[in-house]
Formats: C-alpha cells, structure tokens, sequence
C-alpha cells in the first residue's frame, strides 16, 4: 500500500488542543503564520514531527494520514459557500497542518490559484458544481492527477486537512511499483516530449508558455510521475507514446487506492511519487458539505521560484 496511518498519543492529542485553542484565540493572517512558521513547527508535538520527518525520507509509503487532530473553532464553522472569498485567518487546525507540511517543505502559494490564498478551500461551490477536475467541483469527478502537473517542477508535497466530509467522499491515490511498467514504456514515457496542460480552474496559468518534459523520471524501481489523466499528451504524436500513456492509465487505475478522511484528519501526499483523483458526490450549498484545507510545499523553493519567473509563470504571492 502506498498510505501509512498514525495515530497519535492521548499526550500528543493534548498537547495539539493546547496549541489549537491558543492560536484560535487570535487567528493570524496567512502572511502572519508564514513568518511565525519557524516557531510554531517548535511547538508541535515531538511524536508528531518524528513520523512527519519519517514520512519525508521514506523508501516504503507515498502518502501519510494522522487520524484526530483537534478542529478548535473551525469544527462550529459552516463550510464556505464561496472558496475564493472566504476569510484568510488561519485558525488553529489548518495552522497546525500547515505547521506539519513546514517539516516536509517550504509551503507556497500562487497568485495563480484562489487569489493568491497559502490554504486553498477545497470545497463545492454551486457555480462550478458540475465541471470535473476543479476542487470546487461535485457532480462530476476529478480524475488522476499530478498536483500542478503543468509545471515542469510541480510541488514536492501536497496536505489535505478535512474539516468535515460527511458522505465519506474518499481521497483516492495511486502510483508506480516496481516493475509496474516495462522497460520499453519507461524509456517512452520519460523521453521530454508530454506536455501537460492546466486544469479548468488553473486560469491564471499562461497555457503558451508551458513546455514538454517527462511524464516518469528517476529509477524503475521507484519511478517518479508528472501526469494528467486528462491533460498529458506527447508533443510528438506517436503511435508509441500514445500506447505508452495508455499502458500507464491502465497501471495507475489498477493501483488505485482510497484514504477515507474524517474530521481532524490530515493527509500529506508525495506529489512526486503518486496521483490522486476525487469521486463525484452530491453536495447540499447548505454549509455541511465536505470542506478540505490544501496546501503545497517545494523541497527546493528557490530553484522552483526563479524557474517560474524565467518561464512567465505567477510567482508566490
């Protein structure tokens, strides 16, 4: 399996609502939480950030969930109707999961993404309800994917911390064993010639600019994704590479598995190593439909800030 659970001590648990419930007293702004990112990572528990710092050197899971974190305020908080206009204030949950990401990467925001937002709402809006592959999304799924697959560096780490999900809408991952591809679709599919485009939401993204590059990289035994189920195609055109993309469409929904996240529950997902895709769902736009808090993290910030300003992209807001 590609997904490790933890849960956390009753000390660990006690330790984290002592620190919700103080942040949630005076929520920061996000630019306030980045600046004090190094002191609150301090503040989490240590057997907290020693399977965190696991996780981001393992060689044997892909995805990580910590069951139970304490939701303090945001659990008496009615899912945003809108994603893009809802307050910033980052209260004590989605600051602690931003705290836990810190330890795997810097987090990153775009101007490009929710107006620039570090906590992206992952939540259904009635204006977009049914169009696939959005975040905002409901009636329709949103299929396999590499997030910010687009970029040639899309982020090394990406964290989900739910709210609530009350249908059990299941986060589904999927990626690459050894010896899952051939060595004749390994070779196809790394050569520098897919390009993948944005997804619907992405507007902000000057689609001329992206450029071809790999859809696997790194060693068979542990491949390395950059794809799109929808938006990855070769620049080329060949029999070769469409026979390749399809083998790999194949493998990754044969390898496909659900992590059923609860509130308090916190998923972070090595963007490098697995895809993940949302099923449909039938939301109510009653303030009780299922609402996820996403960020994303680079290992390397400044290689991947000064490759987006030559390629024309938005930078970090």
């Amino acid at each position: 399996m590609f997904t490790h659970e933890l849960r956390l001590s009753a000390h660990s648990r006690q330790a984290l609502h002592s620190l919700v419930d103080e942040i949630d007293a005076v929520p920061p702004t996000e630019d306030a939480l980045y600046a004090a990112m190094p002191t609150l990572v301090t503040r989490l528990p240590a057997e907290l950030v020693e399977k965190v710092l696991a996780f981001r050197e393992s060689r044997t899971h892909d995805a990580l969930v910590v069951r139970g974190l304490p939701l303090g305020a945001m659990a008496a908080m009615p899912t945003p109707p809108d994603a893009y206009t809802a307050s910033r204030a980052v209260h004590g949950f989605a600051a602690v999961g931003i705290a836990a990401l810190g330890l795997l990467g810097t987090p990153f925001a775009y101007r490009g993404q929710q107006n620039g937002r570090l906590v992206n709402n992952i939540s259904p809006m009635s204006t977009t309800a049914g169009m696939s592959d959005v975040g905002t999304g409901s009636h329709l799924p949103f299929d396999l994917h590499s997030e910010d697959a687009f970029m040639l560096n899309p982020p090394s780490f990406l964290q989900l911390s739910c709210v609530r999900n009350p249908l059990r809408v299941p986060t589904t991952v999927s990626g690459l064993y050894s010896g899952d591809l051939d060595a004749g679709t390994f070779d196809e599919l790394r050569k520098p010639e897919y390009l993948v485009r944005t997804n619907p939401a992405q507007t902000g993204w000057d689609e001329e600019r992206l450029r071809p590059g790999p859809v696997v990289w790194g060693h068979r035994d542990r491949p390395l994704l950059r794809y799109n189920s929808k938006r990855t195609a070769s620049t080329t055109a060949s029999p070769g590479a469409a026979a390749a993309l399809d083998v790999l469409r194949k493998v990754l929904t044969r390898n496909a598995e659900d992590a059923y996240l609860s509130s308090g529950d916190f998923l972070a997902i090595n963007n490098y190593r697995l895809c993940h895709a949302r099923r449909s769902f039938n939301a109510r736009f009653d303030g009780s439909d299922r609402w996820l808090l996403r960020t994303v993290a680079y290992r390397d910030p400044y290689v991947v800030e000064d490759g987006m300003r030559h390629d024309g992209y938005p930078v970090l807001s």
